[in-house]
């Protein structure tokens, strides 16, 4: 696996809206995968990528989990815990390489103002952006996507179509042929029937799912910015949609990927049936 230098902005603004019951006393990231809280899976695949420092944007009702959580991922923090449990030190897990800072995330809510904030902490050029309510248990997301696409221009993860996914993703059409194409165009959440036209439309093979990883390159930063700027103080600009207008004169690369993502916001099925 190839090492990659871009800083990473792991967006965690939310509130958890869908799962509300519960999220409103635990961040949903924090919400467990395989026995350990989901954010340090992202943490993990952050480190996994070759990155070296990551900043977590979070939503200020959270700040004292995050208080918390910047002493456990601290360097020795895995010694720390063990010597307090009375158990021999171990290697040290490689997410303590990563340097990683937590802000409160500041303006209104929005995927791309997480985006922004974590980009002007980090101030530096290409970032890797994280969804922390998307974890992929693997913690090879991210490293795939970089692997496979020109360094120079945005790249985002997309998973295969399918009717019933493109209810809470954004739909993109692409272009071109193989396992990385060309953003042609975005559909954001349609609901069935709308699905459904797309594919009868554009083929099922020209339609992917936007999954929470990606590249913004400074210009698309750029682009992002301005989209905040002239967005109405009623709407929520959304970082999809950004992406689709920005991909009408700029390439943007959509990278397939069949690997199982978790959706930490998403109900469990008994309490969504119930």
């Amino acid at each position: 696996m190839k090492s990659h230098t871009a800083e990473v902005v792991i967006a965690a603004g939310g509130l958890g809206t869908r799962v509300a019951g519960w999220a409103r006393m635990l961040p949903k990231e924090f919400r467990p995968v395989g026995g350990q809280p989901g954010l340090c899976h992202i943490l993990e695949e952050a480190a996994a990528s070759g990155a070296q420092r990551a900043v977590v944007v979070h939503h200020p009702y959270y700040a004292p989990f995050y208080d918390w959580n910047r002493h456990v991922t601290s360097p020795g923090s895995h010694d720390r815990y063990r010597q307090a449990a009375g158990q021999p030190t171990g290697p040290r897990p490689a997410v303590e390489e990563l340097a990683v800072d937590f802000i409160p995330q500041r303006g209104r809510y929005a995927d791309i103002t997480s985006a922004l904030n974590g980009s002007a902490h980090l101030r530096t050029g290409t970032v890797s952006l994280l969804f922390a309510d998307n974890v992929d248990p693997s913690h090879t997301a991210l490293a795939r996507l970089l692997d496979a696409t020109d360094p120079d221009h945005p790249a985002f993860l997309a998973a295969p179509f399918s009717i019933s996914g493109a209810q809470s993703h954004g739909v993109v059409i692409c272009s071109g042929s193989g396992t990385v194409r060309t953003m042609a165009g975005l559909v954001e959440k349609p609901g069935a029937q709308q699905a459904a036209r797309l594919a009868d439309e554009h083929g099922a093979d020209n339609l992917r799912l936007l999954q929470g990883r990606g590249r913004i390159t400074p210009d698309l930063l750029h682009h992002l910015a301005a989209t905040s700027r002239h967005a109405s103080t009623h709407i929520e600009p959304k970082l999809a949609l950004a992406l689709a207008a920005y991909a009408r004169r700029r390439p943007v690369q959509i990278v397939t990927s069949s690997a199982a993502m978790v959706d930490l916001g998403a109900p469990e099925p008994d309490a969504a049936a119930a």
